[in-house]
């Protein structure tokens, strides 16, 4: 029987799109599986449409009903050569835990989930710092006003950490650099 990190590994090598889901939400999650590690994997999903969206860091864990390739991957690869999409690029993030992760994209923007212990919400800012078993993140609010203080998370709790997309970007170029002269 084949580890859930032996076939993302192979979704990797193949360039396949994939399809799975998670326990913490509902539907799916299509796209390509750009690098993992035994503990995480680097993903680069695609919408509804086919076309990128957004890097995101998952833990491999919590896949489930892996479609290796996606139902009618074919179909969507043949529409996204004739669109000219280009394959998204793997970008260099240190896959080996949540720690690493995040110093990866220091000091980009990210969307940290703590799914097992707040399953409906999630924190945008920037992670300053890392420590332990803890991490100083700078919270970005839904009206890009940054919180006052940082906060103080426990890294084994993340399940996904997201790059920024259309969203974030706005709320850092409306909210500008955080006030804390640790983030750059």
């Amino acid at each position: 029987m084949t580890s859930k990190y032996e076939s993302l590994l192979h979704a990797k090598q193949k360039k396949q799109i994939v399809r799975f889901s998670r326990p913490f939400e509902p539907g799916t999650f299509l796209g390509y599986v750009l690098d993992v590690a035994p503990k995480f994997f680097l993903f680069a999903s695609l919408s509804e449409a086919f076309e990128f969206e957004q890097y995101t860091c998952l833990r491999v864990a919590d896949v489930r009903s892996l479609q290796l390739p996606a139902k009618y991957a074919e179909f969507y690869s043949k529409a996204r050569k004739l669109r000219g999409d280009k394959m998204p690029k793997r970008i260099k993030v240190d896959l080996t835990n949540a720690s690493s992760i995040l110093a990866s994209f220091a000091p980009s923007v990210v969307t940290i989930h703590f799914e097992r212990v707040t399953p409906d919400s999630c924190n945008i800012g920037i992670a300053t710092g890392a420590g332990g078993n803890d991490f100083e993140f700078w919270n970005i609010g839904p009206d890009a006003k940054w919180y006052k203080q940082p906060e103080y998370f426990r890294l084994n709790e993340i399940t996904r950490i997201d790059l920024p997309g259309p969203y974030e970007r706005a709320l850092l170029l409306v909210g500008g650099p955080p006030p804390t002269s640790t983030a750059k």
